[in-house]
């Protein structure tokens, strides 16, 4: 059963030139103690996906249109911000993409573990100052009981990062969202940060919806993937099945720009011709269609999803029966990429 559960998420934005369409009809679940990866360029709708979980967008201007969030069998969309505020931290946590304004300069670390120990766990100040010596030393800290009480300025980028674990994980939450969490580390931290993540998983049983561009670090993370585009699904399955069998033109074009293991000459990158769409004016049929060397006249009407097996689909109308005839261009020959091939030491790689 679905621990998380989001269906038919729409998400807009008010601004001077119109209504920007950021999520539209979004549908995902994740599992209790699997990870679900969210791939996609900037600009996809990842992160307001994340921020409308936690109900963080701000409203205005932002506006769920429609959808629900179900956490344990509760619509999160029902639930007033006083009920919102006993969920977040306690039963669903977020680790934030920028450690350093995502945490508060004037207050030590301790204190700020504590604050969410207090308020959840209802623990007295000094039991929660002895329960965050313990969080830090879990994440790795050295001389956790010293540096309980330091600022965020005197942490460097990764040791940031593992506090920000420490503060969502220090109430054992069901569900913990990380949003491009090892953006801006160097490699080796990048490494020690998933690893982290891992072992609280493995741990706490928690489920983890893991948010990046990067499909190296998908590939060694999660188990499911979701590629969205425009604000929607447009490929989702087994890592494996996106590795291994991508279906729709935008997951074989992030695969094609990514550097490669198993390939001598990794100077040549494949990237994706065109600019992502205007989301003040998604058109109605395929979002991806104008940069697509696939496109067919029935692309500008809605697509549906097409079903693989075993929980791998697409949105694309080149695996329609009624689209053989139409078909101008060759069929596209199915990228076999092994995850174990996929560079997990290229940081940052987009289309």
């Amino acid at each position: 059963m679905a621990l998380l559960e989001v269906k038919d998420l729409k998400v807009t934005f008010k601004s001077d030139d119109g209504t920007v369409n950021a999520v539209n009809g979004l549908s995902f679940s994740v599992e209790a103690g699997s990870t679900l990866g969210i791939v996609g360029e900037s600009g996809s709708g990842k992160s307001v996906t994340a921020l409308t979980v936690m109900r963080l967008i701000p409203m205005p201007p932002g506006r769920i249109e429609g959808g629900s969030i179900v956490l344990r069998g509760e619509n999160l969309l029902t639930k007033s911000e006083p009920e919102m505020r006993k969920i977040r931290g306690n039963d669903i946590a977020m680790i934030f993409q920028d450690p350093m304004t995502s945490l508060n300069p004037v207050l030590t670390v301790g204190n700020q573990i504590a604050e969410a120990l207090q308020l959840h766990k209802k623990l007295s100040k000094r039991e929660a100052l002895v329960k965050a010596i313990d969080m830090l030393r879990l994440v790795r800290i050295p001389s956790a009981e010293d540096r309980v009480n330091n600022y965020p300025h005197q942490f460097s980028g990764g040791m940031r990062q593992r506090v920000m674990i420490a503060m969502a994980l220090s109430c054992d939450p069901d569900v913990l969202i990380a949003d491009e969490p090892t953006t801006a580390l160097d490699v080796t931290i990048q490494a020690q940060i998933l690893e982290l993540m891992n072992e609280m998983q493995s741990r706490l049983g928690s489920a983890i919806v893991l948010i990046t561009h990067d499909l190296g670090v998908v590939a060694e993370t999660c188990k499911n993937v979701l590629v969205m585009y425009a604000g929607n699904m447009v490929e989702y399955g087994t890592a494996q099945q996106i590795f291994d069998t991508p279906r729709h033109p935008y997951t074989m074009g992030l695969l094609a720009s990514l550097p490669r293991l198993d390939e001598t000459d990794r100077s040549r990158l494949v990237p994706i011709e065109g600019q992502p769409p205007n989301l003040l004016r998604i058109p109605t049929g395929c979002a991806f269609a104008p940069r697509c060397r696939y496109r067919m006249p029935i692309c500008d009407e809605p697509v549906p999803l097409y079903d693989f097996g075993d929980g791998h689909v697409a949105r694309c109308f080149l695996y329609d029966e009624r689209t053989e005839a139409e078909r101008t261009l060759e069929t596209p020959t199915v990228a076999r990429v092994p995850a174990s091939s996929v560079d997990a030491r290229a940081v940052g790689t987009s289309a």
